[in-house]
């Protein structure tokens, strides 16, 4: 059986309630869509080494290559000559023909990258993997300032049970390593924005792969502005001003104590002024008591705004290679991680980023007039 991607996971909860399960040659549960993928892909496979041996075999003749045509914008910025490659027309630019270690010495470059960012709410930088996780640091620092690992301060993580917050990085605290491999699969597949149960959820976060599997761990982004742009006239007018309650999970507890807050339906994205739908399963558990709305009517609202998660219309996915670095606007997509690549390894390093700008910080909702 491989080792574990970092000596460090070996001592923790998870790792050990995970390995008894390897050790006992059982698969990784169809609970689990890491899992469920791998019972698609080696059926009626009872072994854990059987089931690990059926899929690499099938992964065994994969080689790296470019089969794809693409189309790009080309953009000259003070020297730079890069490549704007939309993901999907909503959302989602892959920019080509800068190095991050190098280019934004320059306030013009980072300003653009900024209003793009904005603009296309996900931006991907290819090739970047020369950047050390000090040079991570100073690349988030162009944009904001770099949080702890889920946001603001005044509530850390600190449970036993999330494997996420169990790799340390010397010197660097505030960075989260997310590792995958065989015996700990780990995939964050649902969809959500990061730490939404934060009273003041942070603005973006970068994340970077350092190993990537050959297949599959790509991950998803959904554009909440379409997702409001897209709910039902009525719909609209029901939730435009009712608040919903955020409540993190066992892993994101500190001192016992899980955290949870209260954030507007509609959301008024604080830079762009545009309306998202601040509104995602993964954490939220119901409207504010406050409005006093039945069981029934919630059920029914909670899931017409359901419906509008990972419309293929609203999203785009990115496939990680070794050096892929995404940054994401926090305040106006959702995203999942695919949960499809057991049991090859996955490796991710992610930085979360604070808007300087602290009255910012907090969800608010501005009304606007629309004419659906």
């Amino acid at each position: 059986m491989a080792e574990p991607l970092d000596p460090n996971l070996t001592n923790t909860t998870l790792y050990k309630e995970r390995r008894k399960r390897a050790d006992a040659d059982k698969p990784p549960p169809r609970s689990n869509p890491l899992g469920a993928i791998a019972h698609v892909r080696a059926p009626k496979t009872k072994s854990r080494e059987a089931m690990v041996d059926a899929i690499l075999a099938q992964d065994n003749g994969l080689i790296p290559g470019l089969l794809t045509k693409s189309f790009y914008e080309p953009f000259s910025i003070e020297g730079l000559e890069l490549k704007l490659e939309p993901i999907q027309p909503s959302i989602g630019t892959i920019i080509h023909g800068i190095d991050l270690n190098r280019d934004l010495s320059n306030p013009k470059v980072v300003n653009f990258l900024r209003t793009l960012w904005l603009d296309r709410k996900v931006v991907v930088f290819r090739n970047q993997g020369h950047l050390s996780q000090e040079d991570l640091v100073a690349f988030a620092n162009y944009f904001g300032e770099v949080g702890a690992p889920f946001g603001e301060r005044e509530h850390v993580p600190n449970s036993p049970h999330d494997l996420n917050q169990q790799v340390k990085v010397p010197n660097i605290p505030d960075m989260l390593v997310i590792p995958s491999d065989e015996i700990v699969p780990n995939a964050a597949s649902g969809w959500h924005a990061d730490a939404t149960w934060q009273a003041r959820p942070p603005m973006g976060s970068i994340l970077i792969c350092r190993e990537a599997p050959p297949i599959g761990g790509d991950t998803c982004f959904c554009d909440c502005h379409g997702m409001w742009e897209g709910l039902p006239k009525e719909t609209k007018h029901k939730v435009e001003k009712l608040t919903a309650i955020h409540m993190g999970t066992i892993g994101h507890q500190m001192d016992g104590v899980t955290p949870v807050a209260t954030h507007p339906v509609a959301r008024t994205h604080p830079e762009t002024g545009k309306t998202t739908l601040y509104v995602q399963q993964g954490f939220v558990r119901g409207f504010a008591k406050e409005h006093q709305i039945s069981n029934e009517e919630e059920k029914e609202l909670l899931l017409a705004m359901k419906f509008q998660e990972g419309k293929p219309e609203y999203t785009c996915r990115v496939r990680w290679e070794v050096g892929s670095l995404a940054m994401w606007d926090n305040r106006s997509v959702l995203h999942s991680a695919s949960g499809d690549f057991w049991p090859h390894r996955r490796l991710m390093e992610r930085l979360t980023i604070l808007d300087r700008n602290v009255e910012r910080r907090t969800p608010y909702y501005k009304p606007s007039n629309y004419t659906d």
